[in-house]
């Protein structure tokens, strides 16, 4: 069972409001997961001006069953 999950937040800022999505790959250990986070890059670098990205590592938190269902806390 993976411990921990990358998140990658992305925030697009074309309009008047900012639209953004989050991202969540398992990973197997924190270790892992932090070195994961720093070395991500936005595969789109070209329109680095109108996005932005953030990572953090999460502590993965719930019964096995929510977990396979795609569903964590």
């Amino acid at each position: 069972m993976n411990e921990f999950v990358l998140v990658i937040i992305v925030t697009m800022g074309l309009g008047k409001e900012p639209s953004s999505f989050e991202i969540r790959l398992p990973k197997e250990t924190y270790k892992k997961c932090i070195e994961d986070s720093k070395t991500y890059e936005f595969p789109y670098k070209e329109i680095h001006k109108v996005i932005s990205v953030k990572t953090r590592c999460e502590k993965v938190i719930g019964n096995p069953k929510q977990l396979n269902n795609g569903r964590s806390i």
